[in-house]
């Protein structure tokens, strides 16, 4: 049992942290990188759940709310905890892949079972505890503590994972049930994940306006939620109030689900590790063949690669998603593009409404690395590209043309949607339509040409050379070195000497001159570095 769990921990957590198989021993001074952007993340995350509910903890507790305190954190950590492993739930028990191996072996299925539950429970604490230990510093700092409140908050962190985890279950059930027959189950995948990254992007930039609304409405809210969620109300007063009566409603209420849960699980087990997992079938009709040039081809398996998985579009394509929600939030806030275009004059910098959007089209655009780990993704399928009949440069380019194509609609689409609702002059249109796309293709020739120079080739899940490959990494970081000091320039130079608009064109002749010098290098150099991959 304990081998299992052990092999369930490390698969859940390769999954978070991926390393490659045959990586070299890391460094001291990568080693100490490492931890101190972990001790940095965890310190944000304490830091902002502790600001949050040390501004909550003085109103609710001097009104005679405290126990919404708790139940605020308990909802805060069921919700954490919810997101964060609902995927892990449906790929660990819906849709294992070892599932046939695990099962021919002398194991019990409950035990298969069993060790993957504690797997994920793990998880489930390790997300409650970014919640759980801010929310309990601060009470012990700001408010009078009582022994059995401190026994029972440590109770229910230990119980709301267990609630999270059944519920997680359910939800993970039904994606497996919905996705069992749909062809493109990934593109269900991808609107889930942007509707949970979109829900994240609503909290946290509202979290102080829904902190303030809280404090001044906490009387009404509490007593809806009292009303509503009775078993969240016992859990804030058996805390508050050191009740236990409150304390067991709230177990047993809490614990419940998560029985229930593993009893069906537990019944249905082999059935679920065996199911046939399918696609919709689909008639076969009759076409003509469509021949299309090599280099189409290419674009084409690119774009299919792309299009197919989420992973890679949620880490490499989500500033084109960024470039159009802003353009059409900067068209019902005009008011607030106006404002910083009036504190920039303050400074003696005139700068356009237009020249504006314009300049932050293309700084969005510098967020899109799909191209960046293009070649790593070739992985153990390397040979293939490289024993075909055809030129390296058509391979190279066909990365970037579809870098090009899934980033330059975008980009359209945005300036299109600005210019209606600003009013521009026809040179103030051209650049905002070009100069957004030419930044694109510039950004695209970057990615594949740095891909190059830094390749990961023995991945073994895509996770790694799209989060954590060193191209991504700095293409990014090359997109930012040319476009922050271009700005720094025009800010405290050009700016006396040109308007906006002719600096940004001389900006659009600079990046086709860069686009132009990356095209030739991937053309001679970069094919034959392309040719030698694999053979090193």
């Amino acid at each position: 049992m304990m081998s299992l769990i052990k092999i369930n921990l490390r698969a859940l957590f390769s999954q978070m942290f991926p390393h490659a198989r045959r990586a070299k021993k890391r460094s001291p001074v990568v080693a100490v990188l490492i931890a101190l952007l972990v001790v940095y993340v965890v310190g944000a995350l304490f830091m902002m759940f502790g600001t949050m509910f040390y501004q909550l903890s003085g109103p609710l507790f001097q009104t005679g709310f405290g126990w919404f305190y708790f139940a605020l954190a308990g909802i805060l950590v069921f919700a954490f905890c919810f997101v964060g492993s609902v995927f892990a739930v449906q790929a660990q028990i819906f849709s294992a892949r070892d599932n046939d191996l695990l099962l021919s072996l002398p194991l019990r299925p409950s035990s298969i079972l069993l060790s993957r539950i504690v797997a994920l429970l793990m998880l489930d604490y390790l997300f409650a505890a970014f919640i759980a230990v801010p929310v309990f510093v601060v009470w012990l700092v700001t408010q009078p503590v009582n022994a059995a409140g401190v026994v029972f908050y440590i109770v229910a962190m230990l119980v709301i994972p267990l609630t999270s985890l059944a519920v997680a279950s359910f939800f993970a059930w039904l994606v497996a049930l919905i996705t069992s027959r749909l062809r493109n189950k990934n593109i269900f995948t991808l609107i889930l994940s942007l509707l949970f990254f979109a829900v994240y992007i609503w909290f946290f930039s509202n979290i102080q306006k829904n902190i303030q609304t809280l404090i001044l409405n906490s009387t009404r809210i509490a007593e809806d939620l009292k009303n509503a969620l009775f078993p969240v109300y016992h859990l804030g007063n058996a805390i508050a109030s050191g009740s236990a009566l409150s304390m067991l409603i709230f177990v047993i209420c809490a614990v419940a689900p998560f029985v229930l849960a593993v009893m069906v699980l537990s019944a249905n087990f082999i059935k679920i590790a065996t199911a046939n997992r399918g696609v919709a079938k689909i008639k076969y009709t009759r076409k003509a063949l469509k021949v299309s040039s090599v280099r189409a081809a290419f674009v084409f398996k690119e774009l299919r690669h792309f299009i197919s998985s989420p992973i890679y579009i949620m880490n490499t394509w989500l500033g084109s998603l960024f470039m159009v929600v802003g353009a059409v939030f900067l068209g019902f806030k005009r008011d607030m593009l106006l404002e910083i275009t009036g504190q920039l004059a303050g400074f003696g910098v005139t700068v356009s409404p237009a020249a504006l959007i314009i300049a932050g089209l293309t700084a969005v655009s510098a967020l899109n690395i799909v191209s960046a780990p293009s070649v790593s993704l070739e992985g153990k399928n390397l040979w293939i590209a490289r024993s075909l009949p055809v030129r390296s440069f058509d391979i190279l380019l066909a990365k970037a043309l579809m870098h090009i194509l899934v980033c330059g609609a975008p980009a359209v689409l945005s300036a299109l949607i600005c210019a209606v609702f600003f009013r521009v002059t026809v040179l103030q249109f051209i650049l905002m339509l070009c100069l957004p796309l030419l930044f694109t293709v510039f950004t695209a020739l970057l990615g594949v040409a740095i891909n190059l120079l830094f390749p990961r080739l023995d991945w073994i899940n895509e996770v790694q050379p799209i989060k954590q490959g060193l191209a991504t990494i700095l293409t990014m970081a090359g997109a930012a070195a040319v476009i922050l000091p271009l700005g720094l320039l025009y800010i405290f130079l050009l700016s006396r000497f040109m308007d906006a608009e002719t600096f940004l064109l001389l900006c659009a002749g600079l990046i086709i001159l860069l686009s132009a010098l990356l095209t030739a290098y991937l053309e001679k150099g970069g094919s034959r570095r392309f040719e030698a991959l694999g053979s090193d």
